[in-house]
Formats: C-alpha cells, structure tokens, sequence
C-alpha cells in the first residue's frame, strides 16, 4: 500500500546544528540561501522535510526524508552544496551531529551506508565536522 504523509520504507536523517550565537544571523542566512535553491528537488524527491529549531534556541533540526540515494547524493555532490554545509559548519560551536533512520518495514543497510563516526559525506573545516551517531 502506498501512502502520502506516512513513511514505513526507505530512511530518513535529523540533522542538529549547533549554532554558536554570535554568527546565529549568518548561519540562518545561509540555511536559507541553500535550501531555496532546491525547492522544485525535494517537492519531487522528498517524502518529507522539516526545517525548525529546538527547545535549545541555538539547535536547528533538519528532518528530511529522500525517496533514494541517487536523489541525495545527486544534490550532496553538488559543489554549491558542500560550500554551504562547510560555511553552516563553520557558524556552530558543536560539531553537526546526524542521526540515521531506517523505516520500519525496510533493511537495515542504510546503516552501513551511514556508520556512525566522522561524516565523509560532508565538508570538515578548520574549526568543525559533521558526525554520525
């Protein structure tokens, strides 16, 4: 049975950010200027996302849900989207922490795509990194 608004297949990922307050302005500036260049994507290849912030009011949450792994990498390859995600990086005061999750009528092989540990699908600058947990 397929549905709309409920996902039981495939995976999904929250991302959290810590911002470090002081660049908070820049950093949301940033997050705009790369999720807005690619609406028409994920309308077409998402099954869900949601852009918020948490109780701490300097995590930002990223929840997004790919209907495959060509579609995310096709945009995770793109050069403008590991200069943002480096620049985002480089505006928290933690490292961007990514917690993978697998439906739950699905494999589990999407954590081996993801171990946890030091992410080697997006940017580590000088000052942070991003890590699976």
């Amino acid at each position: 049975m397929q549905f709309n608004k409920i996902v039981v297949n495939g995976s999904a990922f929250i991302c959290v950010f810590t911002i470090d307050p002081v660049r908070r302005e820049r950093f949301i500036a940033l997050f705009d200027d790369l999720w807005t260049r690619f609406i028409d994507t994920m309308e077409r290849d998402t099954n869900f996302v949601f852009y918020g912030w948490g109780r701490d009011p300097n995590q930002f949450y990223c929840v997004e849900s790919w209907k495959s792994e060509e579609a995310t990498n096709a945009v995770r390859g793109l050069p403008i989207f590991q200069e943002r995600v480096g620049e985002l990086i480089d505006c928290c005061s933690a490292p961007m922490r990514l917690t993978i999750l697998s439906g739950m009528r699905s494999d589990r092989s999407v954590f081996d795509l993801y171990p946890a540990g030091k992410s080697d699908y997006h940017p580590a600058t000088d000052s942070n990194t991003g890590v699976f947990n």
